[in-house]
């Protein structure tokens, strides 16, 4: 208690700071694609217009059904993504403020390590981008700490606590799904000798156990109700087109020409030049293998996931990998006995780790620096997000508006609500597809030249529907991307 009661001003802070920028970046429209689309669903979710069965299906699931938990108990229209982000980022700042008091570091180290770390460029653009990316790195810590205690003991405490932390990865990001693949083949090095002579095999698979069992689970559920049982392994293709476009064209493509090589090396600069104390701490212990494997399978696997999600497309962009370099080091310095014992370098190598981190975010993802300017000018760096945010204020107060918010989740985000919208899922939707007729109170369509338009079912079903709007019906809104006509 003693010790936990002064993380508490730690923690109190990371989250003001976090749900600040948070809220920044929702109202400038830099939030992710992935997290307004979660979004969208637990305000669909809470309001009771999801299937249990579809709520069961949905992925990422952690994050998905801790946002609709907090929609469920806080007020219409709270940012319930970059409150449970920053409630989730405080929340580790207090477990690494704790765990580094308990290594042997004084209060003040202590402290400023821990913001060091829990603000870190890498990180703290995370937390931005809504719960999932958080969520993701708190397993992401939770297995590589594991990792160590399973190199130093390999009980049976230790090992599920490898597997269960590689199921949470799984189901909390796809990235973190993407490092569960990786990680896999290089498991074995970080089990005791002693337990791989006996059989390397058994050992992988009950370490793996969990997150397969939890994984086939997942998709006999996905095939049951949504009626596609792989479907939560495809990230949007937009997502990764968008990512790799803007690599291509950075510093970070230039190196061998190779998209997934470009992003592995890359990756591999971030420990580098974010996380130098992992560098210099392996010099420290080198012969001393208890100490160095654990980061270096972690270390192999997220660079392995950076090639993985690249080759395969599955896994989204790979920029949430960048955080794994404040999270190692945050580990090693409570696990490596030497770190603590030069106290008197910590701080300074997280200070260049720090300005370190700036650089290679913006190597990896070159999107991130025009998407801090405008939070920044207090400009919009997505116009279209902007038209459909604005188009969901117009509507908050209106009732049976017929709308595709599947293809525009920030629509409902906008409106606060998804009671009072007729959208993909229900009925009447589908009827006004299938019949070609249009007989609800409202209807907003998109325009076709946009990219949100060229996706609209409305639009697809209705090619006049945005030029002329539907008979009997009179425009009553417009932005630069939405129409909206009322009977």
């Amino acid at each position: 208690m003693t010790r936990v009661l002064p993380s508490m001003p730690i923690g109190l802070f990371a989250f003001v700071v976090i749900l600040t920028i948070a809220a920044l970046a929702v109202r400038n429209g830099v939030m992710a694609d992935g997290a307004m689309t979660l979004w969208a669903g637990a305000i669909t979710a809470g309001d009771g217009g999801m299937s249990v069965g579809l709520i069961a299906a949905a992925y990422p699931t952690i994050p998905f059904l801790a946002s609709t938990l907090v929609e469920l108990v806080t007020p219409a229209g709270t940012p319930s993504p970059a409150l449970l982000a920053a409630a989730v980022g405080g929340g580790l700042a207090c477990m690494w403020f704790v765990s580094m008091r308990v290594a042997g570091l004084s209060v003040l180290v202590a402290a400023v390590a821990t913001l060091l770390l829990i603000l870190h460029p890498n990180l703290l653009w995370l937390a931005v981008a809504g719960p999932s990316e958080i969520l993701f790195v708190v397993f992401l810590y939770l297995f590589g700490d594991a990792l160590y205690q399973l190199r130093a003991r390999s009980g049976v405490t230790e090992v599920m606590a490898v597997g269960l932390a590689l199921a949470g990865l799984a189901f909390s990001h796809p990235i973190g799904a993407a490092i569960a693949c990786a990680a896999t083949p290089f498991l074995i090095l970080a089990v005791r000798p002693v337990m791989v002579a006996n059989s390397a095999p058994n050992v992988v698979l009950t370490l793996v156990f969990p997150t397969v069992f939890a994984a086939l689970a997942f998709a006999y559920v996905s095939w049951v109700f949504p009626g596609s049982g792989w479907s939560f392994l495809i990230a949007p293709a937009e997502g990764m087109s968008s990512w790799a476009a803007s690599f291509v064209r950075g510093l970070g493509g230039a190196m061998t020409g190779v998209i997934a090589l470009d992003a592995g090396i890359v990756v591999a600069l971030t420990f580098v030049l974010s996380a130098p104390i992992v560098i210099v701490a392996a010099a420290w212990v080198w012969r001393r293998r208890p100490l160095v494997m654990p980061a270096l399978v972690l270390c192999v696997a997220v660079v392995a996931a950076a090639v993985i999600t690249v080759v395969t497309g599955l896994f989204g962009d790979p920029v949430a990998l960048a955080a794994a370099a404040p999270v190692l080091a945050a580990i090693v310095i409570i696990r490596v006995p030497d770190v603590r014992a030069r106290l008197d370098l910590v701080l300074p190598l997280l200070l260049m780790g720090w300005l370190g981190g700036a650089a290679t975010l913006a190597i990896i993802d070159p999107r991130i620096v025009n998407q801090v300017g405008a939070m920044l000018a207090r400009v919009a760096a997505n116009p279209a997000r902007a038209d459909d945010l604005d188009l969901g204020g117009v509507i908050a107060a209106r009732e049976g508006v017929l709308v595709d918010s599947v293809n525009a989740p920030a629509v409902v985000v906008g409106r606060g609500r998804a009671t009072g919208l007729i959208s993909p899922q229900h009925e009447e939707f589908g009827l006004a597809i299938l019949t070609s007729s249009i007989d609800a109170p409202f209807v907003a369509v998109s325009d076709p030249q946009s990219a949100t338009g060229a996706q609209d079912r409305l639009n697809k079903a209705f090619p006049q529907l945005y030029q002329r709007g539907p008979p009997g019906y009179r425009l009553v809104y417009h932005n630069a991307t939405w129409k909206l006509f009322k009977r």
